[in-house]
């Protein structure tokens, strides 16, 4: 580390400081003093109370070099309060994170553009976490979540728009960025610069005005990569959403701050008028929910009703009068948002919805009036409702094997042919290798590495028998074009899969049936034969 600072500290000789803090009277200092002092242009009371930003970028490079190569950004970020030899920190980290680029310039001139973000009125300091720490730790990366219901005349248009300032601004984020008509929705990750910088620009779009967003902390990043792409449907719901007035506030349900929804929540549990209505995939209820929520009867999110009928409803709603309180809930808000649009039009009059989600309310009331951890669509799988605490995360539901206490994240059998999500203790997870049954351990194929300590599997294909899967892999280049090669694979594997799911239902309910014809009292052969003869 000291022979990469003093390699770093001789590069930078030449700072580039903006007219403005020239104006403010700071006074460079020598490069060597950089290393053992706080940098004048920072205000040492600002420091106490902000987080500061440096914005590194690399030199003009030679001509004849690709365009995207040009001025590749690199951003970093370090916490206040400063002591000697702290400034020096961001400029290792850029360092650092240059060579990882491989970028093809060694000699990096850096300008120090932190002003505005020193300043209490700043708007682009409020807007990074304070607890978010030194780019040297690796909880530096986050994981950022926001969705904004608004018009996009032209979603297509938009995505080439955004796509090209993050491939300009040299942006290593990843993750999920959905834009369609109705507006965006975005679960990604990376550095708390990178992932900030990208959700500031956004902001200042046309109608993306007001947009909340969280962060959370991350040991490294929390994707495989950026899907940044146009999605009619901003989320999943049977017949789409795109005909549903999302973007309209006044049909929608009336969101509750967080401290009130907490009161509310709490008047439930004694009150039978008012109904908590859990707007998840039903695993994501076993992981954790609200006290008094009842677990979703629709395996997912996607099957919810949103037909015509009277019974067209979610079971917490179906009977209830349409003046019954109705307090809904999901992990980011987005669900709660359009789907209170159909109640609404159901005739429903008091709905509400918690305000930006769960992940908003644990940071202002933790876990009050909530039971077990949260589960989350990223590396982690799930989180504490304690966002400083860490260690076992606690389940809301036993082990789905043995009954005992469980280990969370969940875990995906490790029979991919099943590949079911499901809650177990450690114990259970080493027995079954992994997987959610004993047949799954005599699966005819593919079984996984078992993932003990959770997270997610990658691709099929990693695990995959050359051999076994040799019809739907190796099919040999054609006229049919990458696309339709990997479609017609993908739909190999789901009808195998299917067949499987199907075969395993049917003993399931096979093994039932003779269960309960067991448990039933036994019949005599004169009742027989006195019931043969009535029949007759």
């Amino acid at each position: 580390m000291q022979r990469m600072t003093a390699s770093l500290i001789g590069q930078i000789e030449k700072l580039v400081i903006p007219r403005r803090l020239q104006q403010t009277g700071a006074k460079l200092l020598a490069s060597r003093e950089l290393a053992l002092s706080v940098h004048p242009c920072f205000p040492r009371t600002a420091l106490s109370n902000y987080t500061m930003m440096l914005n590194a970028k690399l030199p003009q490079l030679g001509k004849g070099l690709p365009r995207t190569a040009a001025v590749p950004v690199v951003s970093v970020v370090f916490s206040s309060p400063l002591g000697h030899g702290s400034v020096q920190q961001p400029f290792v980290a850029a360092e650092w994170r240059c060579q990882q680029r491989r970028l093809l310039s060694r000699r990096t001139n850096f300008a120090q553009q932190a002003l505005q973000d020193a300043q209490p009125d700043s708007p682009a300091a409020a807007s990074v976490p304070a607890q978010l720490v030194p780019p040297t730790d690796p909880n530096a990366y986050c994981v950022l979540n926001f969705y904004h219901l608004t018009p996009i005349a032209d979603p297509q248009a938009a995505v080439e728009e955004h796509r090209a300032y993050v491939e300009r601004q040299g942006l290593d984020i990843r993750g999920r960025i959905y834009i369609s008509s109705q507006g965006m929705n975005c679960q990604y990750g990376g550095t708390v610069a990178d992932a900030t910088a990208y959700v500031e620009w956004v902001k200042q779009q046309p109608g993306f005005e007001g947009l909340f967003y969280t962060v959370w902390p991350s040991e490294g990043h929390a994707y495989p990569k950026l899907r940044l792409k146009y999605k009619p449907n901003l989320i999943s719901l049977a017949g789409g959403m795109e005909v549903m007035p999302i973007t309209d506030p006044a049909a929608r349900a009336t969101p509750l701050p967080p401290n009130k929804w907490k009161e509310m929540v709490g008047q439930a549990k004694e009150k039978n008028d008012m109904v908590v209505l859990d707007l998840r995939n039903d695993y994501e209820w076993d992981a954790g929910h609200f006290v008094g929520a009842d677990r979703p009867a629709e395996e997912v999110f996607a099957e919810t009703p949103v037909g015509e009928g009277e019974q067209e409803v979610p079971q917490p709603l179906q009977g209830k009068d349409k003046d019954t309180t109705v307090l809904m809930y999901c992990t980011g808000g987005i669900r709660c948002d359009v789907y209170s649009t159909f109640l609404r039009k159901k005739g429903f009059n008091n709905l509400y919805t918690l305000e930006y989600g769960v992940q908003n309310y644990f940071r202002h009331e933790g876990g009050a009036h909530w039971n077990g951890s949260l589960f989350v669509f990223d590396a982690r799988m799930a989180i504490s409702p304690n966002t400083t605490e860490s260690g076992a995360l606690p389940a809301a539901v036993p082990c789905s094997l043995c009954g005992s206490e469980p280990e969370l994240p969940h875990v995906n059998c490790a029979n991919v042919d099943c590949n079911e999500l499901f809650i177990a203790c450690a114990a259970c997870k080493s027995r079954l290798k992994g997987c959610c049954c004993e047949e799954c351990m005599s699966a005819p194929r593919l079984l996984r590495p078992a993932k003990l300590e959770g997270g997610q599997y990658g691709s099929w294909g990693n695990y995959a028998d050359r051999d076994e899967m040799g019809p739907i892999m190796a099919q040999g280049r054609s006229h049919e074009g990458r696309v339709a090669r990997r479609t017609r694979r993908r739909e190999a594997l789901k009808e195998r899969r299917l067949e499987f799911l199907e075969q395993k239902l049917a003993r399931k309910q096979k093994e039932r049936a003779e269960g309960e014809e067991a448990a039933a009292p036994e019949v005599s052969a004169e009742k027989k034969e006195e019931a043969l003869v009535g029949a007759a």
